[in-house]
């Protein structure tokens, strides 16, 4: 394992003890035991399926990415995939996590590395300016319900939202940006990374398979909703439906920043602050956030079963996912 990813592990691992142990000093922790301990099983089924679910779902939309670049693969396959890369990605220190397994166990023993690559980025883009688009879509809704909400999460989103388009609009150009060539032209790999950019830019020649996958990012950003709500009913926590309208697409989209493990920490805090506005104490916030982050976690087990069946030999060997 190289020094990068453990560093970058182990960094990430202390960012979400700190802001852990932090948090906690605010929590009424026998509060929180108390309402850990009440778990209406039903309703985990029903938020465990759900999340299956959204495995399903970020599986089709992938697989509209793979078919625009003739890349062989049937949803099934990356269905068993996406688990995988859930499973071992939460366990693996690297920088990469989830997406270097998804990339390396779809495009082993095949050609097709450098779209496969370009592919996960393109969705990762993709994905990310849905998520603004629908965090500034319910943000309006927060307002009515708070009007002092604080007016610099509305700019800060606008920020994200149209830098990503204008850095998007740029590198579907030709080569991308002059700066952007050669910044990449000193990297290490760089011939790797100039075929993945390649790839990536050639997705312009593909406009309906982008919106097609847009549209489907931008309703999959509903589930997380509707899979906190069925969390909410599994512990009994007094937060009303329309609370999780406007906060999780919001908590949804800043929890994508990439400086702790898997997101713990980040989406306590998260959540402490914006159900804060709407009268949520600190200790059914913090407890949410955590049972959500743990839930991630349970979820991506059926990855372990796929991955164990599998021939030793086959199994994951490589941190070079791109490579033809």
């Amino acid at each position: 394992m190289k020094k990068s990813n453990l560093k970058s592990y182990f960094w990430k691992l202390l960012v979400s003890l700190l802001l852990i142990l932090f948090l906690l000093r605010f929590v009424n922790q026998r509060e929180m035991a108390e309402l850990l301990k009440n778990i209406r099983w039903p309703y985990l089924i029903g938020y465990f399926a759900l999340n299956v679910f959204d495995r399903l779902v970020m599986a089709y939309k992938w697989k509209i990415l793979l078919d625009a670049k003739a890349v062989p693969c049937s949803w099934e396959k990356l269905i068993v995939v996406y688990f995988k890369g859930t499973f071992l990605g939460n366990l693996l220190p690297t920088s990469l996590g989830g997406d270097a397994i998804r990339a390396y166990e779809l495009s082993r023993n095949t050609n097709t590395g450098i779209d496969v690559v370009s592919s996960i980025i393109m969705e990762r883009f993709l994905g990310f300016l849905s998520s603004a688009v629908m965090a500034l879509m319910v943000i309006p809704w927060l307002f009515f319900f708070v009007p002092d909400f604080p007016r610099f999460l509305l700019w800060l989103l606008l920020i994200f939202l149209s830098n990503g388009v204008l850095f998007l609009v740029f590198l579907m150009r030709e080569g991308g940006p002059p700066g952007l060539t050669n910044l990449l032209s000193k990297l290490p790999w760089a011939g790797k990374i100039s075929r993945i950019t390649s790839s990536f830019v050639l997705y312009r020649n593909h406009p309906r398979d982008l919106g097609r996958f847009f549209m489907w990012s931008f309703g999959e950003q509903l589930l997380p909703i509707l899979t906190i709500y069925f969390l909410v009913l599994t512990l009994g926590l007094p937060v009303p439906f329309y609370y999780l309208v406007p906060i999780i697409p919001i908590a949804q989209f800043f929890a994508r920043i990439p400086v702790s493990l898997s997101g713990f920490g980040i989406q306590e805090g998260l959540f402490i602050t914006l159900f804060s506005f709407l009268g949520i104490s600190t200790t059914v916030a913090f407890t949410l956030g955590l049972a959500s982050n743990l839930g991630n976690i349970f979820v991506g087990l059926p990855g372990a079963y796929f991955y164990l069946r599998e021939p030793s030999s086959s199994k994951v060997r490589s941190s070079d996912p791109g490579g033809e």
